[in-house]
């Protein structure tokens, strides 16, 4: 490190001391029941390599942001990695309450996308109401497996069957850039009778503007007071760009739409928790690793800037 060139690696610190505070989850054991490609598990250990080079700390490009100035971010560590995958939800899931409870803001970097039930779990614990938004080319609401085992596929079902959500006519569901040929229309139905609490945007219909729609959804949970959980699964973006995943996406979201959103959910200070699921540099890690520490880089530089535009 230089003094002229600081980056977004050089100011982060180990520990749970953050405002915002990068959790890693080491398991594909999810993917791995759900029939999909392993190697997710390296997810977190590598995104901390390439995270050490990623993103100016000052950037001159929104007048010279100083994130320093306005937000410290820590690393907690991963969740143990010598767990069967139930354990290593339950420790998650204690994990970022605890995380929640002290007003940190939880950035849990997978492994597979069954870690977005444990996060959300731990965000109805500590909220009146909340809204998910699932940013993926997936639903993820398939039913457990055999003696009720969750898997990468399951999360958001076990969120819309959990009792708390759905006994809450404020919370919110929304799946966000699903693609249709890649959802079976029983999930589809399934959805469906469950609105008002859930909603699709299918992803034809926001692809030339993904930001607008996101913006709305972000604007309605703030005006409804609800705790929002941003959770982004990295095969909605296109393979060109994010390769490294276990189903990639032939058509999706490019990597200029994906760092967009990421930046404006970290301008909301409504949204109190985000994940990122299913990079797995097995299968390609250089290019899609250094994509998602910009995305991560993004929603910092977005929180930075609201709080810098709050104080002025």
């Amino acid at each position: 490190m230089t003094n002229d060139d600081i980056r977004l690696g050089d100011i982060i610190i180990e520990d749970d001391g953050g405002d915002i505070v990068l959790i890693g989850f080491p398991y594909d054991e999810g993917v791995r029941r759900n029939n999909g490609r392993v190697g997710a598990k390296f997810g977190p250990n590598s995104f901390r390599q390439l995270l050490k080079r990623t993103g100016t700390v000052v950037n001159a490009e929104y007048d010279d942001l100083d994130i320093r100035k306005y937000v410290k971010i820590s690393d907690g560590g991963n969740i143990n990695e010598n767990l069967s995958l139930e354990e290593a939800h339950q420790q998650l899931e204690e994990r970022i309450n605890q995380l929640i409870k002290q007003g940190k803001i939880p950035f849990v970097v997978g492994g597979g996308n069954d870690q977005s039930y444990p996060n959300a779990s731990a965000l109805l614990n500590n909220s009146k109401s909340i809204y998910v938004i699932n940013i993926d080319a997936h639903l993820d609401v398939r039913p457990l497996k055999e003696n009720n085992k969750a898997h990468s596929g399951s999360p958001f079902r076990q969120l819309i069957e959990d009792q708390r959500f759905k006994s809450n006519t404020s919370n919110r569901f929304i799946e966000f850039a699903s693609q249709g040929s890649q959802c079976s229309i029983e999930h589809v139905n399934y959805l469906r009778s469950k609105s008002p609490l859930t909603n699709i945007i299918w992803y034809q219909s926001i692809r030339n503007d993904p930001l607008t729609p996101f913006r709305s959804i972000i604007k309605s949970g703030e005006e409804d007071k609800c705790d929002i959980f941003v959770s982004f699964d990295i095969d909605s973006i296109i393979s060109s760009s994010c390769p490294g995943v276990s189903a990639p996406a032939t058509v999706g979201l490019s990597a200029e739409q994906a760092c967009d959103i990421a930046f404006y959910a970290g301008q909301s200070f409504q949204v109190k928790l985000m994940d990122l699921s299913e990079y797995n540099p097995s299968i390609e890690e250089y290019r899609t690793g250094k994509l998602v520490t910009l995305i991560f880089y993004h929603f910092i530089l977005g929180r930075a800037k609201a709080i810098r535009d709050s104080i002025k």
